[in-house]
């Protein structure tokens, strides 16, 4: 195993995952590449992620103007709306990415790679799968928008269907 692909978003799942990529780059001396497809969807969701992890400071005028239009699932909307401004998202992906990569230096990954993409998830991480040459990719079952997979399908469901690599669901 030479290239482990993570994809991460900050749910408690993704969290897991992250874990057993780290110790599995950790133990073959794979290059870990840690991937965040910028978070779309539910502004509440998101207010309550950027305080948890101490993002609400410099993100709360944002979240706050976004609060007030009560966002609602509406399945006649491209999936790719962003309410909130992409600087908002990008400030969060480089948050998660950087903590991250820090943790997998942490537990003595010596070869770690981050990149942040835009678009459906499951997309992209297909296609970083190809671009990287991953062995493996780990990820979580559920991520932030479980409400929206009841209705789209998940994406861990879609990448182990698609990708050109074995996948490993962490709960």
């Amino acid at each position: 195993m030479k290239v482990i692909l993570c994809p991460i978003d900050g749910s408690g799942h993704a969290d897991k995952a992250l874990s057993f990529a780290v110790d599995l780059a950790a133990k073959f001396g794979a290059r870990l590449v840690l991937m965040h497809t910028m978070l779309r969807g539910d502004p509440k969701e998101l207010r309550r992620f950027a305080e948890i992890e101490g993002l609400a400071k410099g993100l709360h005028s944002e979240l706050k103007r976004v609060q007030t239009h009560d966002s609602v699932i509406d399945l006649s909307q491209p999936y790719d709306v962003e309410p909130i401004s992409g600087q908002v998202l990008a400030n969060i992906g480089e948050h998660l990415l950087l903590a991250a990569a820090s943790e997998a230096k942490e537990q003595g990954v010596k070869q770690v790679t981050t990149l942040m993409t835009r678009g459906d998830p499951a997309k992209r991480i297909i296609e970083q799968a190809k671009k990287q040459e991953a062995d493996c990719i780990v990820m979580g079952s559920r991520g932030l928008s479980d409400i929206k997979a009841l209705f789209l399908g998940s994406v861990s469901h879609k990448v182990s269907n698609e990708a050109p690599c074995t996948c490993i669901t962490v709960k």
